[in-house]
């Protein structure tokens, strides 16, 4: 017993390196360090939108209704193996072009994982955690899918967080390109009708 706990122990302080971990698509385009978000900022960001419009796409949608401990579960772990690879810039994408960049990030995705889950020693954990790294690699679960959605939302939210504290609006207009391409495809309504409400704040701050 002891050494499942000295494992799980581990696990933690995996996980809680997230905190130090910056986000580097913001240092990339001029943010100093002491504004920029951690990756655990950001995944909590993610997991409390992905709360509240879970709730309110079944309170909209009951016919339709998401698995909302499922869409939790995805968006607290969704940036978790970031702890052992850190984040990456985007700007991978463009230079391996966006087959190659997949591939990488979906070898380090299972390689980080893969890690993480040798620290559980319960195998009905470890395969329930296993079950959904992979959902989450693969977009198996509507929940999954869901989620993605709402991490591209929480983006252009950040995104206007900082424009709002008078960093220049063009700074940010990769991340409202690649955010808006991704949303594109999201049939989500609660997540839809916040794009525009968002655009829209971002053209008063531009005024």
């Amino acid at each position: 017993m002891d050494e499942l706990y000295q494992l799980i122990y581990g696990f933690i302080q995996s996980a809680i390196q997230l905190k130090k971990l910056p986000r580097q698509g913001w240092i990339r385009v001029g943010i100093p360090l002491s504004d920029v978000e951690s990756i655990a900022d950001h995944a909590y960001n993610t997991a409390m939108l992905s709360l509240l419009l879970s709730d309110l796409h079944n309170a909209i949608h009951p016919e339709k209704e998401l698995n909302t401990e499922l869409v939790m579960r995805i968006a607290i772990i969704h940036d978790l193996p970031e702890c052992k690879y850190q984040d990456f810039d985007r700007q991978l994408a463009i230079l391996l072009g966006k087959d190659k960049y997949q591939e990488f990030k979906n070898q380090v995705l299972t390689s980080a994982s893969t890690e993480l889950l040798s620290l559980i020693t319960n195998e009905d954990v470890k395969n329930r955690w296993k079950e959904m790294f992979d959902d989450l690699q693969n977009k198996e679960s509507i929940e999954s899918k869901f989620v993605s959605f709402v991490d591209k939302l929480e983006v252009l939210i950040q995104a206007l967080s900082y424009e709002s504290l008078g960093y220049h609006s063009v700074l940010f207009d990769d991340f409202w390109k690649t955010s808006k391409e991704y949303l594109d495809s999201c049939d989500f309504d609660v997540i839809n009708e916040l794009v525009p409400i968002l655009e829209e704040e971002r053209a008063r701050l531009d005024d």
